[in-house]
């Protein structure tokens, strides 16, 4: 008799909030209307600005340094290769750090050794990363960077980075290299070691890049690099002038600003898991949960003239119905019990929320000066039903 009447309070319940939810249909413009304003007051929580620059403030007469322009173009490269960040579940610390934007600082190799026989060594200024960064729990991510500008190879080369020079450097990894690396560029992820280096007192180190050997006893290695480095250089004379104007291997880093709370040593990963995910972009005719494409123009939608790139992005929003979420294999009474119990306030039924979201790099003039920073989760490229 008591499984008789639990079965029917339960149908009676499913019955109810099947037809009711939280996340009520909104007119499509007043939905973008709050989206852009959500984003206003996001962009600027992210920054940590009180408010936005006084128009006479927003520097859009001056021109952007080449520095900067070059920093925002290495930090767009770099996401390009980087994979969508997927919402996990992290800790309020990693919430606070994740959030907030993040410092970009690029730093150029000070000196090579000109061959191409031996192996690359590239020498970094530690005291000038140590400055511009900070404590080595404020670095969150750091990249070794360099071009492929020429490529003569038959197969393939395998390159392995090490830490360190000569006979004290440490192996790090390796990767092959093909001519189809020609015009691109190739990264090494360094967080780590860059970390320990902040941790010394060293004023300059470095990494070198060697051509992998099978060679045994005193056999010595005769290969030579069948592909050119921007920033390396055969011979000194005129083309050490010319090497001048080429990018050199740089570090690319991402770091917590120096005065910021969120200054923990806790790292966020980002993980892919699975999920109710959809990449639909939306059309007119779409009901069910889908991306729906929305563009910011700083200047038309937000009137503001300091972020001087992008001049706009596609940041996108969530919206559209959710299937039911139990169907006749689950055991209502069981999953309905449980789910309102953790959650009371919550509906029975789905939202339609984002799943994966993308960084916004910009530049952006505050303080008489440029700066590049980089956005947590701006760009809407997935949504779930949740």
């Amino acid at each position: 008799m008591k499984l008789a009447l639990l079965m029917l309070t339960v149908v009676y319940v499913v019955g109810s909030v099947s037809g009711m939810s939280t996340c009520k249909t909104l007119d499509l413009e007043m939905v973008k209307k709050k989206r852009i304003e959500a984003i206003r007051s996001q962009i600027l929580s992210k920054l940590r600005l009180p408010k936005e620059p006084e128009p006479d403030q927003s520097g859009d007469e001056e021109e952007i340094p080449i520095t900067m322009l070059s920093l925002y173009n290495s930090t767009k490269e770099m996401l390009k290769e980087q994979e969508t960040k997927v919402l996990n579940n992290l800790s309020e610390e990693q919430e606070e750090e994740e959030y907030f934007a993040k410092v970009m600082n690029k730093f150029n190799m000070t000196k090579n050794n000109f061959t191409d026989d031996k192996p690359k060594k590239m020498l970094f200024n530690i005291s000038e990363i140590r400055t511009s960064v900070g404590e080595y729990h404020l670095l969150t991510h750091a990249e070794l960077r360099m071009y492929i500008i020429r490529a003569a190879i038959q197969s393939e080369q395998r390159v392995e980075l090490y830490e360190g020079l000569g006979t004290s450097a440490h192996y790090l990894t390796s990767r092959f290299i093909t001519n189809d690396n020609k015009d691109k560029w190739i990264s090494f992820d360094v967080t780590e070691t860059l970390q320990k280096w902040l941790q010394g007192t060293e004023d300059e180190q470095g990494f070198e890049l060697r051509l992998f050997c099978e060679c045994t006893g005193s056999r010595v290695q005769q290969e030579s690099f069948h592909f050119t480095i921007s920033g390396f250089l055969r011979d000194r004379g005129d083309q050490e002038k010319m090497g001048e104007l080429m990018q050199p291997p740089y570090i690319l880093t991402m770091s917590i600003p120096q005065n910021s709370s969120a200054s923990s040593s806790n790292r966020v990963t980002s993980r892919r898991k699975r999920s109710a995910e959809t990449k639909d972009t939306c059309t007119a005719q779409t009901e069910t949960c889908c991306v729906r494409s929305l563009y910011i123009d700083f200047r038309k939608d937000l009137g503001w003239k300091w972020i001087h790139q992008p001049t706009g992005y596609y940041a996108n929003y969530c919206m559209g119905s959710c299937t039911y979420i139990w169907n006749a294999e689950n055991k209502y009474s069981q999953i309905l019990a449980l789910y309102k119990h953790h959650n009371p306030g919550a509906s029975a039924q789905p939202c339609c929320v984002p799943q994966a979201l993308e960084p916004l790099p910009i530049i952006y003039y505050v303080g008489r000066q440029h700066k590049v920073e980089q956005l947590s989760n701006m760009i809407v490229k997935s949504c779930k039903c949740s």
